[in-house]
C-alpha cells in the first residue's frame, strides 16, 4: 500500500487540470478538464487519491468513478493513477474505496488486457454476454477492443438467460 495516501469521496479539492494531465500521461486518454469534471460530477460515486491527509496541501494521485442505479447495476469507469505512482497501491486504494460505495448485485468495468489481473484481485471475471456501442468504432476494431465476430456460441449462452431462445447460433456480423 502506498503510504501517506488519503481517499476522498468529494471532488471539492480536485484540480481538474491536474486530473486531465494524469489521464494524458497514465497513459489513459486525452480529455478536456471541463469534460472530466462534468463526468465525475454526474457520476453515482467517485473517489480521489491524494498525498497526505487530503487537505489543500495534498497532491492528486488518481481517481475513479462509477455510474449506477443504486440497486442492481454499476459500471466502474476511469480508474486512473499518475504514472509515477502506479504499482504502489494507489489503484488498489481507489478500487477498495469505490467498491464500498457500490452495494449492488452486479458491477461491470472494462479493462485493457494488461490490467485485467489487477481487477481479478477484486473479484472481477471476464464477462461472456456484454456488448458495446461506440460512436466511432473504427479505432476500437483496429485496436482489438471491439470484435465483429464473437468468440462464444450464442446457442450455448442462450440457455443461461431467462426468455432466450436456445438454438440461435448466428454470429454477429
Amino acid at each position: 500500500m502506498h503510504t501517506g495516501v488519503t481517499i476522498a469521496y468529494t471532488h471539492d479539492l480536485v484540480e481538474w487540470d491536474r486530473l486531465a494531465d494524469i489521464f494524458a500521461h497514465a497513459p489513459f486518454a486525452t480529455r478536456l478538464p471541463s469534460d472530466i469534471q462534468k463526468a465525475f460530477t454526474n457520476s453515482y460515486a467517485c473517489c480521489f487519491a491524494f498525498t497526505g491527509n487530503g487537505t489543500h496541501d495534498g497532491v492528486l494521485l488518481g481517481a475513479a468513478r462509477a455510474i449506477s442505479d443504486g440497486v442492481y447495476y454499476a459500471v466502474i469507469l476511469d480508474v486512473v493513477v499518475a504514472i509515477e505512482h502506479q504499482g504502489h497501491g494507489v489503484g488498489g486504494a481507489l478500487m477498495a474505496g469505490l467498491l464500498e460505495k457500490l452495494p449492488v448485485e452486479k458491477i461491470y468495468l472494462t479493462a485493457p488486457p494488461d490490467k485485467q489481473g489487477f481487477y481479478k484481485k477484486f473479484g472481477f471475471y471476464k464477462h461472456n454476454n456484454t456488448m458495446a456501442r461506440y460512436a466511432h468504432p473504427e479505432a476500437a476494431f483496429e485496436n482489438g477492443v471491439l470484435s465483429k465476430r464473437e468468440p462464444w456460441s450464442l446457442a450455448r449462452l442462450s440457455r443461461n438467460f431467462t426468455g432466450s431462445k436456445p438454438g440461435n447460433d448466428q454470429m454477429f456480423e
